[in-house]
């Protein structure tokens, strides 16, 4: 039906295909029925439904034809085959405006669909020339002259139908034209966006070594040799310190939301001790707190078993806890809880801060969110934590009271394997 294949068109394309061999299958039926009901015959004898059966049998044939020979997959050709097989057929028939005449309109639908608009509109002006001649060669042999008016509403017909199809056939590669400019957009996105990511991992991971070094350094330089440094040497490093675990820390969650981006965050579980991982994880920002002039506080007077990624969970309790330090002003006081409500492990984060609008409490955990203009975050932190713990078949969720601080709990399911994990 169309100059390219029914599969390369899509299945608009393919649904045309089909929907315009059945309208000929069903235009012939209902001629068939009717030339049946009302004989006659026409030029040479021939009975109009031989002319019907004969039409008929050329259309199946045609489109076995087409659909056999992966070479014929268009309309194209039949479409130039159906004008002369068309006015033959109605010509033979010797009856101006009878019902062989559809057959006509029946050649402009199919023709419309297997060329441009403007193709369409020289075919049916075409068309319109050959069925006008051929009533007037039909008149010509007739002792009763031609009735103008019948011929021109049926040519104005003719004429409509071709610039309706030519209309539709518009609007289908302009539809189609948008579909691929939307789905080249696409690729081009998705290739953009492998791209950042593999850049984003490339980048990430060659930092990491540069900064453990740096990151040593500073911390035996800091041991070894701060006494001896004056008041405002050991102040530049001090901040050098805080800035190196704040890089460390935009790197974990940078390569942690790449991985959960691309789906391949694997978790490695085990038994542990969610206290042990959420003690572990306070030198890492403790340093940061103390720059700030705030206060810590850990109440964590019993164990919290429950099976984990150890490295992941530790990266949801920092980000946490940078995210108070972060949105808590200087002199506030913040504070790491836990408990063990019915099958699950608590843990709770809770800062005396400004707080957190209810409206924001479920969009604080969508990446790049920020609360604030000034906020200086990623604004991953808190998606990564989200994203960790869901992978852990827990629940993470934020309380806060405007003006009262922000709670942000971490619930995991309770280890039930018979043994404590160690502690």
């Amino acid at each position: 039906m169309t100059d390219a294949t029914p599969a390369d068109q899509g299945p608009v394309y393919r649904f045309l295909d089909r929907a315009l061999f059945r309208l000929e299958a069903a235009t012939i039926a209902v001629l068939l029925l009717v030339t049946l009901m009302r004989p006659a015959t026409g030029l040479f004898g021939i009975p109009a439904w031989g002319l019907v059966l004969f039409i008929g049998s050329y259309s199946l044939l045609a489109n076995l034809l087409e659909h056999r020979s992966p070479s014929r997959r268009s309309f194209a050709t039949k479409s130039l085959l159906d004008l002369p097989v068309t006015g033959l057929v109605y010509l033979l028939a010797g009856e101006p405006g009878g019902p062989l005449f559809i057959l006509f309109i029946l050649a402009v639908d199919c023709a419309a669909a297997s060329m441009t608009p403007r193709g369409t509109l020289i075919y049916t002006a075409a068309t319109v020339v050959v069925a006008a001649a051929i009533d007037l060669i039909l008149a010509t042999g007739s002792p009763t002259p031609i009735d103008v008016q019948p011929l021109v509403t049926r040519l104005i017909v003719l004429v409509l139908v071709g610039l309706g199809m030519a209309v539709v056939m518009r609007r289908l590669l302009l539809e189609r034209e948008a579909a691929r400019s939307v789905r080249d957009q696409a690729e081009r996105l998705g290739e953009l966006d492998r791209l950042r990511a593999d850049f984003i991992s490339s980048v990430s991971h060659d930092l990491r070594t540069p900064l453990t070094a740096a990151r040593a350094g500073l911390g035996m330089l800091e041991m070894g040799a701060a006494d001896l440094l004056p008041p405002d040497e050991r102040e530049l490093l001090r901040d050098a310190r805080i800035n190196i675990e704040r890089l460390g820390l935009l790197i974990d969650d940078l390569l942690a939301y790449n991985q959960m981006e691309a789906g391949t965050l694997r978790l490695d579980l085990q038994p542990l001790d969610l206290r042990a991982i959420a003690l572990g994880a306070v030198p890492s920002v403790h340093v940061l707190i103390r720059q700030k002039g705030q206060e810590l506080e850990i109440d964590l007077p019993e164990a919290l078993p429950t099976e984990g990624d150890p490295r992941r969970l530790e990266q949801v309790v920092m980000n946490l806890l940078v995210n108070a330090h972060r949105h808590t002003p200087s002199g506030t006081r913040i504070r790491i809880s836990g408990g063990l409500p019915d099958g699950e492990v608590l843990l709770s984060v809770c800062d005396d801060g400004p707080g957190i609008p209810g409206a924001e409490l479920e969009a604080v955990f969508g990446r790049y969110h920020r609360i604030a203009a000034v906020d200086a975050g990623s604004g991953l932190g808190l998606a990564i934590a989200k994203g960790i713990v869901e992978l852990h078949g827990g629940r993470i969720w934020a309380e806060s009271e405007p003006g009262r601080g922000a709670t942000f709990h971490i619930a995991l399911p309770r280890y039930r394997n018979g043994d404590e994990p160690s502690l």
